[in-house]
C-alpha cells in the first residue's frame, strides 16, 4: 500500500466519521487532487477487505475511540516530529490504526535511527504497516491492484 492511499483511506474515514455512506462519498475531490481510479479503487478495496463489505463496520470503525488516550514516550517524542505525532494520533481516532499498529509505528520509526521523522516519514511507515496487518475474511494473502486495475 502506497502513501497516497493511506492519505485517500483518511479522506474516507473522514467523510466517514461525517454519518456518510461509502456510496454517498463525492471522489470529485479526490480527483481534482490528482488522485488515480487506481488508487482510489485500492483504497476501497482496503476497506471492503478490512472493514467488511457493506460499509457499515468502516463507518463504527471511522468514530473516534473513547476511552484512554496514548503518550508519547520522550525517546518516541524524539523520533518522531510533532505533526507525525498528530497524524498517528489522527489516524488512531478515525479508526485507522489500532493500539498495536501505533506500537508497530512506533517501533519500526526508533529502529530508523533518526529523530524527528517528518509526516511523509511516518506515512511510508503507516502505509507498510496497513499493507501487512492481517484482514478478515481474505484468505491466502491480500488483494494487488496493478496500476491501471479498476474495482467495479
Amino acid at each position: 500500500m502506497k502513501e497516497r492511499v493511506v492519505e485517500i483511506l483518511v479522506f474516507l474515514m473522514t467523510e466517514l466519521r461525517d454519518d456518510k455512506q461509502l456510496h454517498d462519498i463525492d471522489l470529485a475531490p479526490l480527483r481534482d487532487r490528482g488522485y488515480t481510479t487506481s488508487e482510489i479503487s485500492a483504497a476501497f478495496s482496503w476497506l471492503y477487505e478490512t472493514m467488511g463489505a457493506g460499509g457499515a463496520e468502516a463507518t463504527s470503525h471511522a468514530r473516534a475511540a473513547r476511552g484512554s488516550r496514548r503518550i508519547f514516550h520522550e525517546v518516541e517524542r524524539s523520533v518522531l516530529s510533532r505533526e507525525a505525532q498528530g497524524y498517528l494520533i489522527q489516524l488512531a481516532e478515525l479508526g485507522l490504526l489500532d493500539d498495536r499498529d501505533i506500537e508497530t509505528v512506533i517501533e519500526r520509526a526508533i529502529g530508523t535511527g533518526y529523530a524527528g521523522l517528518s509526516v511523509l516519514e511516518v506515512k511510508e511507515i503507516v502505509a507498510a504497516v496497513l499493507s501487512s496487518r492481517e484482514r478478515p475474511g481474505v484468505a491466502g494473502g491480500h488483494s494487488m491492484l496493478n496500476n491501471e486495475d479498476t474495482i467495479h
